[in-house]
C-alpha cells in the first residue's frame, strides 16, 4: 500500500512540475509545428545509434565474466529498448538496470550476481565518461571559458581517461568487481530480494570467474554513446533553428546528463526539465525557445524509443534459436 501511494505521489509531482513548464512557456509552444523535419530524423538515428552502443557494450561486459558465448546481440538492443520504454513510466536508471537484469534473469539463466553485475559494469563506464567531461562542461555553462577552449580541454580529457582506463584496465576492473560486491551485498539484505539469492553463492560465483580486463574497451563505446546522446541534443537545437551551434549543445551534454542522474520522478519528468531549462539559459538559449525546445525533445525521443522498442522485437531470439544459430 506505502508502495503504491509513493509512486501515486511520483505521478503527481512530475505532472505537476510538467505543468508549470508547459505553463510558463504556453506562449511559445507553436514553435513546435514549425520543427525541420530532417533533423529530428537525425534525433532518431542517435537514439538508434544509442542502443546498438549500449548493446554491444554490454555484450563486451557479459563475454568478460566468462561467459561462454554472450546473448544475440539483436537480444541485447531488445532487452536495453525494455529498458528505455520502461524508463518512461518509472525513474530511468531503475528501469533501464530491472529490465535488463531480469531478462538475462529469466531468458538466459544467467544468475542475478552476474546479471547484475554485468549492467553495472556497463553503465559505470558511462558515468565515468560523462563525470571526466563534466568539468569542461561546467566551465562552458557558466561562462569560464568560450565553446573553442572547452572543445579542447573536452578531448584532452577523454584522451586522459583513455590512458588511464588502458594502463589500470586490470586494477580498474578489480576495483569495480569489489565495489559491486558491497553494493549486492546491500541489495541481497533487501527483505523481497534476499529471500530469493543466495547471496554468498552469487559472489562467490562472480570472485571465482576469470573476468578479463575490458575497461578501455567498455570507455571508448561509453565514448561512442556519449556521442551519439550529444548529437541528440544538437539534433532538436537544428530542428529549432535555435541560435546557439552544435558544439554549444555537445558541451551541454555532460552537465544535462549529471542533472539526469537525480532524477526521481517516472522518466525523470518535470525534474529534469527544470534542471535543463537553466541550463539551457546559462549556454544562452533565448529563454522563449526553452520549453519548445524540451517538449520537442521529450517528443521525438518518446516516439523514437518507441518505434526502435517495435522494431528490436525483430532483432530477439530466444535462446534455442541462439544455440541453434551458433551450431550451424
Amino acid at each position: 500500500m506505502k508502495g503504491l501511494v509513493g509512486k501515486r505521489a511520483l505521478w503527481v509531482a512530475a505532472a505537476m512540475l510538467m505543468a508549470a513548464l508547459l505553463y510558463w512557456g504556453r506562449h511559445d509552444l507553436g514553435k513546435i509545428a514549425t520543427l525541420s523535419p530532417l533533423p529530428l530524423v537525425l534525433c532518431f538515428v542517435c537514439t538508434a545509434g544509442i542502443a546498438i552502443s549500449s548493446a554491444l557494450k554490454w555484450k563486451v561486459s557479459i563475454g568478460s565474466m566468462g561467459e561462454r558465448r554472450a546473448p544475440h546481440l539483436g537480444s541485447l538492443i531488445h532487452y536495453f529498448m525494455i529498458g528505455r520504454v520502461l524508463g518512461l513510466v518509472v525513474p530511468m536508471d531503475v528501469g533501464d538496470f530491472a529490465a535488463r537484469t531480469a531478462s538475462l534473469r529469466v531468458d538466459h539463466a544467467i544468475p542475478i550476481g552476474r546479471a547484475s553485475y554485468s549492467v553495472y559494469l556497463d553503465r559505470v563506464f558511462d558515468v565515468a565518461v560523462a563525470g571526466i567531461l563534466l568539468v569542461p562542461s561546467v566551465l562552458f555553462i557558466v561562462g569560464t571559458v568560450g565553446a573553442g577552449v572547452g572543445l579542447t580541454i573536452y578531448c584532452l580529457a577523454f584522451l586522459a581517461g583513455l590512458l588511464c582506463f588502458g594502463f589500470l584496465g586490470r586494477r580498474t576492473t578489480d576495483f569495480l568487481l569489489a565495489l559491486f560486491h558491497l553494493l549486492f551485498k546491500a541489495i541481497c539484505k533487501i527483505p523481497g530480494i534476499r529471500n530469493k539469492v543466495d547471496s554468498q553463492a552469487e559472489r562467490a560465483l562472480l570472485t571465482a570467474t576469470a573476468s578479463k580486463s575490458v575497461a578501455r574497451t567498455l570507455y571508448l563505446l561509453s565514448g561512442l554513446k556519449f556521442l551519439f546522446t550529444a548529437t541528440r541534443f544538437a539534433s532538436i537545437a537544428l530542428a529549432m533553428r535555435l541560435t546557439v551551434g552544435a558544439l554549444d549543445m555537445l558541451l551541454f551534454a555532460p552537465g544535462a546528463q549529471f542533472a539526469a542522474v537525480f532524477s526521481f520522478t517516472p522518466g525523470g519528468m518535470g525534474i529534469v526539465d527544470w534542471s535543463w531549462s537553466g541550463l539551457l539559459y546559462k549556454i544562452g538559449v533565448d529563454r522563449h525557445d526553452i520549453v519548445p525546445y524540451l517538449v520537442s525533445l521529450r517528443l521525438a525521443t518518446w516516439i523514437s524509443v518507441l518505434v526502435l522498442a517495435g522494431l528490436s522485437r525483430l532483432l530477439y531470439r530466444k535462446p534455442s534459436q541462439e544455440g541453434t544459430q551458433a551450431g550451424s
